[in-house]
């Protein structure tokens, strides 16, 4: 180590009697270290290794009707073997799953009035986005929420009511938000990490989310309704892949199965 810390002349350890602790140029370094040590991983476990039948790995945010579409995909898929993998994540980790090729495809939404800025950031990173339909926003809320019976919703009628949105980690710009509106204006406001944790709060108390209205599974029973919220926003939810990948044919099955979500919506 000290001769690491001779070559980067950087000190990575503090030294004491007492033992050595990482200085702030260390835990940078760990950090880096670490995502290095993680892509070798990855080579040497996706490439070293005999390959046999088909293999997909997806990146989402928090979308319920992505997994359904991958549980449609785990069902007809015919293939005598197959590795499959989905993962739901904070949005930069998803752009970056797709960059390092760790994830074949991510599913994200982008507000419009971010799609430039957005677009350019993933050109930077060689990565197209393919919009999948828009959406305007919805409020995610419980079936006896004291809302619930309204055909439409304002944000000052969500004032005295818990926000729900998810956790962005150290990437809080705003077109790395997930939800459809931001938690600056709450005066209550709940941050998670998964959707199971959101399900229940949302289920348990009178809290809020607002999303895309769209829940097509069973998991809630019912127990969690959407409502329209009046607002000029629009998000457009689509897939992410990198430019110089060609598309496998479980990936362009898997492409057709959210397109066709898409397309039910639509009509």
């Amino acid at each position: 180590v000290k001769c690491l810390e001779d070559e980067l002349d950087i000190k990575i350890f503090e030294r004491s009697k007492n033992g050595a602790v990482l200085t702030i140029e260390g835990a940078e370094f760990v950090r880096y270290a670490s995502e290095i040590v993680s892509k070798n991983d990855f080579v040497l476990n996706r490439y070293k290794k005999p390959q046999s039948g088909s293999r997909l790995s997806v990146s989402t945010q928090h979308y319920d009707f992505i997994a359904d579409a991958f549980c449609r995909l785990v069902t007809e898929n015919e293939d005598a073997e197959y590795s499959l993998s989905l993962q739901e994540k904070e949005t930069y980790d998803v752009i970056h799953d797709v960059e390092i090729a760790y994830s074949d495809i991510g599913i994200i939404a982008i507000e419009d009035q971010n799609l430039d800025i957005m677009n350019r950031y993933l050109q930077n990173k060689e990565i197209s986005f393919s919009p999948i339909f828009k959406v305007s926003p919805h409020v995610f809320l419980r079936r006896e929420h004291p809302l619930s019976s309204e055909s439409f919703l304002l944000y000052e009628m969500l004032n005295d009511y818990p926000f729900l949105s998810y956790e962005q980690g150290a990437h809080k710009d705003s077109w790395f938000k997930e939800e459809m509106i931001s938690g600056e204006f709450a005066s209550k406001h709940i941050v998670i990490s998964d959707r199971a944790t959101l399900m229940n709060v949302l289920i348990k108390t009178d809290a809020y989310t607002v999303g895309t209205g769209i829940m097509p599974s069973a998991l809630n029973e019912g127990k969690i309704i959407s409502v329209p919220l009046k607002s000029n926003s629009r998000y457009s939810v689509g897939y992410i892949t990198r430019d110089d990948r060609k598309a496998t044919p479980i990936l362009e099955k898997f492409i057709s199965i959210i397109l066709h979500f898409g397309d039910s919506l639509k009509s």
